[in-house]
């Protein structure tokens, strides 16, 4: 017999061992929304990352999907309406149930609490977290938390505000305390026993509930306040960590040169288009102090990580792919998308050292903006032709010109840019692919988390 054959046995029992070991090592979820990321988001920033041949670290994740965006009427949530929002597909993404626009894990028209993956793991005793570039109150991390009719319901003082634009059925009066609710989407964070929560929102919990100051109530549960980039980069493991780093949502990484952004395109007296004059994406300084979604996302895995053999759930949000689309700022959207790729590849290192993770990475639903003809196309045809809505011309890091449109709102008065009803992206690791279709619904994102880490909604 040769060395080789009498070798084999020992390596095939130790492939079997180190297969065993991965089974027997516990079962994570890091779960990365990018709000608004579609795939026009993604191309506009591999674009200008690293050119038409390049691409993002989360596309060279080994398995891709594509999701569809549902959502239900309020009025009649036995229909369908065809665009969504952040508050109801992150809830769906959280329940696995569809529910209406606005609304925080709760049902449409009925306002049921709807059992969240978060919870469930929480019962399992699993560790949790969230983090976000938004306020922690804002609707996709609060919808893995709590409950509400709807996502305006952020702190106590908005408990007593009427929303002018939402549903009878969707004012926060359900939710006070006075009416036996579980209150604010801020009160109800600081009571969810979550290990580690970072992102903004200073501004509301830095209110009173029932007499208490909110900071009080979050040092009571046991959570570490930061503040501070260095307070985070310092923090030892073991601690419950409430990490509120600015008072709304965190600054954005990029800007454009002089803080330009898309602009409508002007005419002369013949009705001749003058197109913006192209610009580049720099450093927002403003951002300097403020911890990245990276760094955030690395010190979360650490602390849900540390001599934990039970496993843990992690959502991290890049919130403001979203917020800067609909302010019609490419550089804004690039660099934030830049920098939710570059937590999606701290997550992926961290899957390659713990095998047993699954790691996600989709978006809640589209945003405006894509890529257009420059303006050499349009000015060719010698007939006045030229986009609508708001368009600038990007100078990327490869050395070529991008021409971005956004055209869901009419100018001038249109404020704000609006979302689409586009499919959503879904990359996964740490599986098989053998339950991941090739078309899904954000209700089977769900249930592929579930699945993994061998638990079961609680009945509503």
């Amino acid at each position: 017999m040769s060395r080789l054959s009498r070798a084999a046995p020992f390596f095939l029992s130790l492939v079997a061992a180190l297969a065993l070991a991965d089974k027997q090592s516990p079962a994570n979820i890091i779960l990365f929304i990018g709000d608004g990321m579609d795939e026009h988001q993604i191309t506009m920033a591999r674009n200008y990352l690293y050119g038409a041949d390049g691409s993002l670290f989360m596309e060279q994740m080994p398995l891709r999907s594509s999701a569809r965006v549902q959502t239900l009427r309020e009025d009649n949530p036995q229909q369908f309406r065809y665009v969504a929002d952040s508050a109801n597909t992150a809830s769906t993404l959280a329940t696995g149930q569809l529910t209406s626009i606005g609304r925080i894990a709760t049902s449409a028209a009925t306002d049921q609490d709807q059992s969240t993956i978060l919870e469930a793991a929480q019962k399992a005793g699993l560790r949790t977290g969230l983090v976000s570039t938004a306020s922690l109150t804002d609707a996709t991390p609060a919808a893995f938390a709590t409950h509400t009719a709807h996502r305006n319901c952020q702190s106590p003082t908005d408990m007593t505000k009427a929303i002018g634009y939402a549903a009878a059925t969707q004012q926060c009066l359900a939710d006070q305390h006075s009416r036996g609710g579980k209150g604010s989407i801020a009160e109800q964070l600081l009571t969810a026993n979550i290990d580690v929560l970072l992102g903004g929102g200073k501004r509301y919990f830095a209110q009173s509930s029932k007499g208490t100051d909110l900071q009080k109530t979050a040092a009571s549960h046991g959570y570490t306040l930061l503040s501070r980039r260095r307070e985070l980069l310092e923090t030892n493991p073991n601690r419950k960590l409430l990490g509120l780093f600015s008072p709304s949502h965190l600054p954005v990484e990029w800007i454009g040169t002089d803080n330009r952004r898309a602009e409508p395109i002007a005419l002369n007296w013949l009705g001749e288009p003058h197109f913006p004059e192209p610009f580049s994406c720099v450093e927002n300084p403003d951002h300097r102090e403020t911890p990245t979604l990276k760094e955030m996302t690395s010190a979360a895995l650490t602390q849900l990580s540390a001599d934990n053999s039970k496993g843990f759930f992690l959502m991290v949000e890049g919130a403001s792919i979203d917020k800067q689309a609909h302010r019609r700022n490419p550089c804004g959207e690039i660099g934030e998308l830049h920098a939710f790729d570059q937590a999606v590849r701290a997550g992926r290192q961290f899957t390659k050292a713990h095998p047993n993770t699954l790691l996600i990475v989709t978006a809640d639903h589209g945003q405006a903006g894509q890529i257009v003809p420059l303006p050499e196309y349009f000015l060719g045809w010698g007939d006045n032709q030229y986009p609508p809505g708001y368009y600038a011309v990007l100078k990327t890091r490869t050395g070529e010109s991008m021409a971005v449109s956004y055209a869901t709102n009419a100018p001038p008065n249109g404020q704000s840019e609006l979302h689409t009803g586009v499919n959503v992206p879904v990359y996964l690791e740490g599986t098989d692919g053998a339950n991941v279709p090739q078309l899904m619904d954000q209700r089977q994102i769900n249930r592929l988390m579930l699945d993994h880490l061998g638990l079961q909604l609680s009945a509503d």
